[in-house]
């Protein structure tokens, strides 16, 4: 018994194939020890590519979100707000703006000439004047300025820019007179309706804008 335990303790005996493998100085024991943490905190080049595609492919929706958003409200920005357009048979007075808009007469004429050229035979310039009565003083300062859109349709869709004109001044309770003038094709003269359509600074929020559109 006390020779096989002395076997059993000594490694050289029990495997004698077996090269001796010495043990390592304390020093290089401590530096060996203080280079694994080192060594564990690295990441492999290819380790590194893959975290980063994964991270970048966790941020390409988020940028996508925002450039949708900001697209979105871009859009929102540029179109046009609804709009709530009234039809005013001939003869009948619409309310617009704090105000009573009526038409009281309609005619057309040579457009003005440019330069030297020669004129347009295609094309003639509407005129259709209107009595407006406005309510209050914000009515009346709305009467003939630029907030106020003018516009010649036709049943087709399609439309035709003029401008208005008031005489004298407008006032609260009083009658003035506007002129809405533009150039037209001279054949579709007779079958255009006038639309007026109020500032977009006076739509409430959540509104549509509202318009009147006078029969021809």
């Amino acid at each position: 018994m006390t020779t096989a335990g002395h076997a059993f303790g000594d490694p050289q005996q029990t495997n004698p194939d077996l090269p001796v493998i010495p043990p390592r100085p304390p020093q290089q024991q401590r530096q060996q020890q203080q280079q694994q943490p080192r060594q564990r905190q690295r990441i492999r080049p290819r380790d590194r590519r893959i975290v980063q595609a994964f991270a970048l492919t966790a941020l390409i929706p988020a940028l996508l979100v925002l450039k949708w958003t900001d697209e979105t409200n871009s859009v929102q920005k540029s179109m046009k707000p609804p709009e709530k357009v009234t039809d005013v048979p001939q003869g009948a007075t619409g309310t617009l703006a704090g105000a009573q808009w009526k038409v009281i007469g309609r005619q057309t004429v040579d457009p003005p000439a440019f330069g030297t050229g020669p004129k347009d035979a295609t094309a003639t310039q509407l005129q259709v004047v209107l009595a407006v009565r406005p309510d209050d003083e914000a009515a009346a300062k709305a009467i003939g300025s630029y907030g106020v859109v003018y516009t010649f349709t036709d049943g087709d869709g399609r439309s035709w820019s003029a401008t208005g004109l008031t005489t004298g001044t407008a006032r609260p309770g009083a009658v003035a007179r506007l002129t809405v003038k533009g150039t037209v094709p001279r054949t579709r003269a007779a079958v255009l309706a006038l639309r007026v359509q109020a500032p977009k600074a006076s739509r409430k929020p959540g509104t549509p804008l509202p318009s009147l559109r006078f029969a021809p």
